[in-house]
């Protein structure tokens, strides 16, 4: 396969992200890929980060579709949120879903050994997302903000509430106030052992080949967390004081505990951890350390700047996601460094592009003024959907050549993934009306 040079036409992406959408949106919300595709289903990760690619859009273009939709998704994630304690299934109190199937689960539920749990109503509802929580409370927040939508939101409290007291009361699992997973020993059902964005088995390693030692911290759910925490102590303190100052101190501990975890000196220089467990830091750079960039206070959108990364350390952040081991200035950042011996440019999630992945790095680069880098990156992705003409789940780079991903079991990457094409839609417009 070799690269085309045509220069992107980003009103005809534009119009392929708002295709793609529409063909993915169901009553209950947004389909992850297509609907005979592998996920072809509800996934709350995936369907929040497509909603705040669609806020982020509506930044650029006042459609009021990106405000509807986001509103559909929010509201029916809300409706699934977790209410009771199920280990097998690992719903929890305010916990929000991670996968959701009416039907066509047999591939999960029908398994002879550790089968997927099921309802009593027939549906498969897993939980085993760390993140989904705090990415709903995110745009919930930038839903309400941007739409003004107050009777929404009114009637959304008891759910905020909830998912923010998830956070507080399930999210640390082993008390040193960070965020993090494990699957419960005492489940006799199917699970996802990783429970993060990257959560296939083969992202999570030390290395020097040490197993990882469970719960696990990801770099980006602590930014996540801390950005809510944030947002709804600000919402609540003209409120509910008392539970603002609540959220503020949860938002205190984290950054300090965060701090102390992820940002380490290696070679005299600073390195900031992907995963933490009780063995120490995960250093190999991934392009979830990115994330942090994106999950912070903004100027436009908050009237001042708040990441869990201090201000200090930011550069340092700036400089290593953007190094040559993790970014391909043609195609865009790489889950993993190419300086892990577990590299591989086909690998699902160690050496892959995803461009929801960086379309969050992009924004996350232009809320804290670095446009120019931004931009770069943000064209690079663009430049890859144009050649493969649709919202790719993800792509391969190898040998200075965009490819098809297609895993070394033959698994093929979806050809249309609801978070690329709202990334893809999001970005496309701010190259459209050349925003900084």
């Amino acid at each position: 396969m070799t690269d085309k040079t045509n220069k992107p036409d980003y009103l005809e992406l534009k119009e392929l992200a708002l295709k793609t959408l529409g063909e993915l949106e169901t009553d209950y919300g947004i389909l992850a890929s297509g609907r005979n595709e592998l996920f072809g289903c509800l996934f709350g990760r995936d369907s929040l980060i497509t909603a705040l690619k669609l806020l982020q859009a509506y930044r650029y273009e006042k459609n009021p579709y990106y405000l509807a939709l986001t509103k559909k998704i929010i509201a029916n994630l809300a409706a699934l949120q977790g209410k009771n304690d199920n280990i097998e299934s690992g719903e929890q109190p305010g916990k929000i879903i991670h996968e959701y199937r009416i039907d066509n689960h047999e591939r999960l539920t029908a398994r002879a050994v550790k089968p997927w749990y099921i309802y009593s109503d027939g549906t498969m509802r897993n939980y085993d997302s760390l993140d989904a929580t705090p990415l709903f409370l995110i745009a919930a927040y930038r839903y309400w903000q941007y739409s003004g939508d107050n009777e929404f939101i009114q009637n959304l409290l008891a759910p905020i509430k909830a998912a923010l007291l998830w956070i507080d009361e399930y999210g640390d699992t082993d008390n040193d106030n960070l965020i993090d997973y494990r699957l419960d020993p005492g489940r006799n059902h199917g699970g996802l052992i990783c429970q993060n964005w990257m959560d296939s088995t083969e992202s999570l390693f030390h290395d020097d080949g040490t197993p990882p030692v469970f719960p696990v911290a990801p770099a980006e759910a602590q930014g996540y967390a801390y950005m809510s925490l944030r947002l709804w102590a600000r919402f609540f303190r003209a409120r509910d004081g008392e539970f603002s100052v609540r959220l503020t101190r949860s938002a205190d501990r984290l950054k300090a505990s965060f701090i102390e975890r992820f940002i380490v000196n290696r070679n005299n220089e600073t390195a900031f951890a992907s995963n933490v467990d009780s063995t120490g830091p995960m250093i190999t750079a991934r392009s979830n350390i990115g994330h942090l960039l994106w999950s912070c206070l903004n100027k436009t959108d908050d009237g001042g700047t708040d990441c869990i990364v201090p201000d200090a350390h930011i550069p340092a952040l700036v400089k290593r996601i953007l190094s040559p081991d993790l970014y391909e200035p043609k195609a865009g950042i790489r889950t993993l460094s190419r300086l892990s011996g577990n590299f591989d440019p086909r690998g699902y999630h160690n050496g892959s592009i995803w461009p929801h992945d960086n379309s969050l790095i992009a924004e996350g680069l232009d809320n804290l003024s670095y446009h120019e880098e931004a931009r770069r990156l943000r064209r690079a992705v663009l430049d890859s959907l144009y050649y493969f003409k649709t919202p790719v789940e993800l792509y391969a780079f190898d040998n200075n050549r965009h490819q098809e991903y297609v895993s070394r079991q033959g698994q093929s990457a979806c050809r249309q993934q609801a978070w690329s094409a709202a990334a893809m839609l999001s970005d496309a417009l701010k190259e459209i009306n050349r925003i900084d």
